[in-house]
């Protein structure tokens, strides 16, 4: 079996989406929250997953949305994103009232391709079930992925060992 070694970023807050009495605004902010974050680590490529939550007192996220991208940054694969917004109308429908947030995964032991970014995202789907994401068709998980970072609440080693 194949490793990746993701390195996660910080979480990013982003805001609450029951702030907004329609999906459809609530998707236009998001994207343009996304646009004028400044944070230069959504220039770049690379696996994301949005979050619900809490950071304070103590972290208690649930993982809502994974995706990547290889060829455009994060920023301009969200703001950008047609078609695919069946996962932020979920987000909006079920995460109202908790605190959104994005974090940032960099491949570190492989090039970031296309393929490489959608298997080892397929794979995390596979292994963690979003709560917004169907799983990947057609796609066989053969991967061992080793979290770094600020993984929460991933765990650090996918697949885990049976107990």
């Amino acid at each position: 079996m194949e490793k990746v070694i993701i390195e996660w970023s910080e979480p990013l807050n982003l805001f609450k989406p029951g702030t907004y009495n329609t999906e459809g605004k609530f998707i236009e902010h998001l994207r343009k929250a996304i646009y004028k974050n400044k944070n230069p680590i959504l220039d770049q490529t690379g696996i994301f997953m949005f979050l619900s939550g809490e950071i304070k007192p103590k972290e208690r996220l649930s993982i809502v949305i994974i995706e990547g991208t290889a060829d455009h940054s994060i920023k301009e694969h969200i703001t950008r994103k047609k078609g695919h917004i069946r996962e932020f109308k979920c987000l909006y429908k079920n995460y109202k009232n908790e605190e959104l947030y994005l974090k940032v995964g960099k491949l570190k032991n492989i090039e970031e391709t296309p393929d490489s970014i959608k298997t080892t995202v397929c794979a995390l789907i596979e292994y963690t079930s979003p709560s917004c994401v169907q799983p990947c068709k057609n796609q066989k998980v053969d991967l061992i992925i080793q979290n770094t970072g600020n993984y929460t609440p991933l765990k650090e080693i996918y697949p885990q060992e049976e107990e």
